[in-house]
């Protein structure tokens, strides 16, 4: 027969044993809670509230400007700058072919991070159009510019300026600029005769071509 103690002892191991499990399930849960916790935080961030893209590292620029009469009149404006815009290497600039007067060119930017050989263009026109915005300035060139009808049309209405028209009105010699802005507070593609307008942001491009020709 047990004693009054043995029944005692095992009523106090039960008891015990029961706290225990008790203690593991309220532990076990709160590490449950925490890591839903911290996946429920991880998805809010990748919908969107996390920190907004980076700027792009590009490192190849080229600007393409084709005939819309002769397609083997092209002309073209490179920039190549092996480590990036943060890098101590200049970009190398270049002019090939020129404009002949009276004529219209389609123009098309290509942007290229060989870096890490990546596609940029893609980026900016397909994946993040209503991030960026292009910028462009003539100097010195009796040119007539305009946002192709073809162009991407971003979500407030603004064309991106990714395809645009360039006609030659007049011979002569000057610069053309190009700049592409990352996160701009506003832009307005119709200021200063389409060539467009933006404040804040960064520069994700910045470039100026000299001696471009029209004959």
């Amino acid at each position: 027969m047990k004693t009054n103690n043995s029944i005692n002892n095992i009523k106090s191991m039960t008891f015990l044993n029961t706290n225990a499990m008790k203690t593991t399930k309220l532990f076990l849960s709160a590490i449950l809670s925490l890591a839903l916790f911290a996946s429920c935080s991880n998805d809010d961030d990748s919908s969107g509230g996390g920190e907004p893209n980076e700027d792009e590292v590009i490192t190849n620029v080229t600007f393409r400007f084709v005939n819309n009469a002769d397609a083997s009149d092209v002309v073209t404006l490179l920039s190549v700058d092996p480590d990036g815009d943060d890098g101590p290497l200049e970009p190398t600039l270049s002019v090939t072919g020129a404009f002949n007067v009276g004529d219209t060119y389609t123009a098309t930017v290509n942007l290229y991070n060989s870096i890490e050989d990546e596609d940029i263009t893609i980026e900016v026109t397909e994946d993040e159009p209503d991030e960026h915005f292009f910028v462009y300035g003539i100097n010195g060139l009796d040119m007539t510019f305009a946002r192709s009808a073809n162009d991407i049309e971003r979500m407030d209405g603004n064309f991106l300026g990714f395809e645009t028209t360039w006609t030659a009105n007049s011979a002569g010699t000057g610069t053309i600029t190009v700049q592409l802005f990352h996160e701009s507070e506003t832009v307005d593609s119709n200021a200063n005769e389409g060539l467009g307008a933006q404040t804040g942001g960064s520069a994700d491009v910045n470039i100026t071509f000299s001696d471009v020709v029209i004959q």
